[in-house]
């Protein structure tokens, strides 16, 4: 995991106020269609927010704030399609390495599904891309 690339990138406006850690800067922010669990269980929705900072990945759905450390919880990035019919969808597939209970631990993730814009959904992965390679 190449960890030192998000220090190399640009500091951003933390346009959605996260708190933010000792040496933690933001690098990447996005609205969000919608997002949800490993399993397409939803989470949140058009309101929904991502915040890529040098060490954390942050999910904002306006109730709940998810909160990953990249070097330690995230194990691979990839770019899913799916077609049926004459519909396509993509969402960019975050895996993690262990399980997060939440919903009163009365249910469990292994990671994410975000449901990006192209333009965004690019910028994500090419991060992550050099991150995980």
């Amino acid at each position: 995991m190449n960890i030192e690339y998000l220090n190399t990138l640009p500091e951003i406006k933390n346009k959605f106020n996260i708190e933010l850690q000792d040496g933690e800067k933001v690098i990447f922010t996005a609205n969000l269609s919608c997002f949800g669990t490993e399993t397409d269980r939803f989470l949140g929705g058009s309101n929904s927010k991502i915040t890529l900072t040098n060490k954390r990945l942050l999910a904002d759905n306006t109730v709940g704030l998810w909160t990953v450390d990249i070097a330690e919880d995230i194990v691979s990035c990839e770019k899913v399609e799916r077609k049926t019919f004459i519909f396509k969808s993509s969402y960019i597939l975050i895996t993690l390495n262990k399980e997060i209970m939440f919903n009163d631990e009365q249910e469990k993730l292994c990671g994410f599904h975000f449901y990006f814009n192209k333009k965004d959904s690019v910028k994500f992965e090419t991060i992550m891309n050099h991150v995980l390679n």
